[in-house]
Parts: structure tokens; sequence; C-alpha cells
């Protein structure tokens, strides 16, 4: 059995795993540029699948997952709109990856971290290292071709975003509750 807690933190994990999925999935749709539809495909396969086993861990807990509204994915559009282009969405989930793999990493130290969902956080957490390979392989070139200074002013910004979020949903109910151990 699980706490009305960790199914709250377990369901957002689905969720947030579920809006990656849709949203890079558009992406590989919309994109302009031929040689990027196959990775955001593939990254949207994986976010997708490690929505599919939170949804499992939760099913075979007993449950099935809360409806959950506020992702993180949510905040980053209520705070930057819709992002300019490919290079922000880049850095975009650069930031937001090394933030996912932060928490889970966090998650997974906790005490009395029932043994399903210690396997599911390392299984996730294996996976989200290749989402940051193949970006931060763009991102490389892109600091070749314009400088690195160029792309610490745009992965700067984002960070700043990025610490925003975190610390207003460190605050907000049910975040400030749930979450205050790996926040």
């Amino acid at each position: 059995m699980i706490s009305e807690k960790e199914l709250y933190i377990l369901s957002y994990y689905w969720a947030c795993e579920l809006s990656g999925s849709l949203l890079y999935g558009k992406l590989a749709l919309r994109t302009t540029i031929d040689e990027y539809r196959q990775p955001l495909t593939q990254h949207s396969m994986e976010e997708a699948r490690h929505s599919s086993l939170w949804a499992k861990v939760i099913k075979d807990l007993g449950h099935a997952p809360l409806k959950v509204a506020q992702t993180y994915q949510k905040e980053y559009g209520k705070i930057i709109g819709i992002p300019k282009n490919i290079l922000e969405i880049f850095c975009i989930t650069q930031v937001f990856e090394e933030r996912v793999l932060d928490h889970y990493i966090k998650h997974l130290k906790l005490p009395g971290t029932h043994p399903i969902v210690k396997e599911t956080l390392q299984r996730v957490i294996d996976d989200e290292s290749g989402h940051i390979g193949w970006i931060e392989t763009e991102l490389n070139k892109y600091a070749k071709q314009n400088g690195q200074e160029a792309l610490d002013k745009i992965m700067n910004k984002f960070r700043k975003v990025d610490a925003q979020i975190h610390d207003n949903l460190s605050k907000t109910s049910p975040f400030k509750e749930y979450f205050k151990d790996i926040l």
C-alpha cells in the first residue's frame, strides 16, 4: 500500500511524462528540420513509455492515476509561452531533463520508498540520461557555431525560469505538502 501523498507524487510523474510525450510528438510532426523528426519521435516514445511505467506502478499498487492538472510543462508554458525556435526547445529540454533527473534521484534515496517505485525510478533515471545526450550534442553544435557565451546566455535564461517554477511549486499546495522531501 502507498499513502495518498505517494499516490499523488506517482500520478504527477505519470502526468508530466505523458505531457512530455505529447509535446515531443507534436514537435516531431511540426518540425521543418528533417533531421530532428526521428530523435523527437524517439524522445516522445520514451516519455510515453515512462508514463506507461508510472501508470503500471500505480495500478500494481492498487490504484489508478489521479487527475493532475498542474504539470511542470504547463508551468513552463505559463512563464515563457511558446518557444520561439528549436534552440529554445533544446535549451528548455536540457534544463528540464536535468531537473527531472535530480528530482528522481532524490526520490530514489528517500527512506521507505516502495521497492516497485524504486525499481521504476532507477529505470527512468537510466533512460533520462539518454534524453540529455542527443540534446546536448545539438547544443554543443550551436555553441561551436555561435560561441559558448551565446549558448550560456540562453541556457541561463531558462535555468532562471526553471528555478522560478521550482520555487513556485515548492510553495503551492499540493506540492508544498507532497513534495517537501524531494523538491
